[in-house]
């Protein structure tokens, strides 16, 4: 395979892109692709700024790529064809995180997007994501400085690759784990919420309150779960939340989240498969979801990677249904981990997109020697 040249272009950058930074990263010290880092300054005007949540690759001198990982299509603007009408024009193909085929159909270059996978927060030691870039707004530079600190609990140490990863553990008593936030309807500083974005809030943490609620009554010392003890959920939920700060820390939660064979997810802001999914994913579990509202790349699907479920009512017959039945269980885990070696581990997510845009069909045998 001919080395292929990528030349990256980065605006403001948030978490959100991290995994797909440290895919391209992990090429290039690998060897496969050359790598050149362009970081947008304020005074450069040779280029229209990077919308939130975008990067663009320039693949080989020609192939002009926008890798979109925002949680919808509606979170920037209410209408998207005023954001991508226009935006897509400039770029060959666009690499989306929550695609949607028939909401591609509603957009002037809806044919230009592909799906990119699934998204977590996910990095690997001194990427460039790490530094504050000159377009990062003061606060999310000061907040890169803290996550470069060991002792703080945002370190970007507790998100690399490895630190999600596990393997199916067949013999592990059924245990089941759903730890979730709520988010204040009133919403974020800096974000106006429409009421259709204010009801979608209200709807999900109503969805996670009483799958919270059933789980532990249904399962009793089996289920562990529970919600971040925010100002908001400890004002409007307070017999969910976890009050041990310990508990919450990033260390504790990867423990419990590798012990848990079953795992829970719902839906995520503006309809997204949120980070959880993505780390259950990694991590090998049998995962009992929300039902999903967007697609991803390769086989993966109901009964296969995930049991689905729309009130919470459906998520304890869904659970009890993993407990019982052993062999469903372990081939929902065997799938997840042979899934994310194929489609999410971060160089493997951009090699798949990277040989996409370039024409060329993956190896047969789905993860070439030595990648993983």
């Amino acid at each position: 395979m001919t080395k292929m040249h990528c030349r990256m272009r980065l605006g403001e950058v948030p978490l959100h892109l991290y995994q797909v930074i440290a895919g391209f990263e992990l090429l290039a010290r690998r060897g496969v692709i050359g790598l050149e880092i362009v970081r947008d300054a304020r005074h450069a005007a040779r280029e229209p700024r990077l919308p939130y949540n975008m990067m663009e690759v320039v693949l080989n001198g020609e192939i002009r790529l926008l890798y979109d990982l925002n949680d919808g299509y509606d979170n920037l603007v209410e209408e998207p064809d005023l954001l991508y009408g226009p935006l897509l024009r400039h770029y060959d193909i666009c690499f989306k995180r929550s695609f949607s085929a028939a909401r591609n159909a509603q957009l002037t270059h809806g044919g230009k997007i592909r799906p990119l996978g699934l998204n977590y927060m996910v990095t690997i030691p001194g990427s460039a994501a790490h530094r504050p870039m000159p377009l990062d707004p003061p606060k999310e530079k000061l907040k890169k400085l803290i996550r470069m600190l060991p002792a703080t609990s945002h370190y970007n140490g507790w998100y690399t690759v490895e630190k999600f990863e596990d393997e199916p553990k067949p013999d592990a008593p059924p245990e089941i784990l759903f730890m979730a936030r709520m988010w204040d309807v009133r919403g974020d500083a800096g974000w106006r919420l429409t009421d259709a974005k204010r009801e979608e809030r209200h709807f999900i943490n109503e969805q996670r309150a009483r799958t919270i609620r059933l789980c532990r009554e249904a399962f009793g010392g089996l289920f562990h779960g529970g919600v971040a003890p925010t100002p908001y959920a400890c004002e409007h939920y307070p017999d969910l939340v976890i009050t041990s700060r310990r508990e919450v820390a990033r260390r504790a939660y990867l423990r419990r989240m590798k012990r848990s064979p079953i795992c829970i997810a719902t839906m995520g802001l503006h309809q997204s498969i949120g980070w959880k999914f993505a780390e259950y994913v990694a991590a090998s579990k049998a995962i009992v979801t929300e039902t999903l509202h967007y697609e991803v790349p390769g086989v993966f699907g109901e009964n296969r990677n995930y049991l689905s479920f729309r009130t919470p009512e459906e998520c304890v017959e869904a659970v009890d249904r993993l407990i019982r039945d052993e062999r469903l269980r372990q081939s929902l885990m065997r799938n997840n981990r042979n899934y994310y070696r194929r489609h999410v581990r971060p160089d493997r997510l951009v090699l798949n997109s990277l040989m996409a845009a370039a024409g060329h069909a993956l190896p047969a045998a789905g993860a070439a020697q030595g990648w993983m």
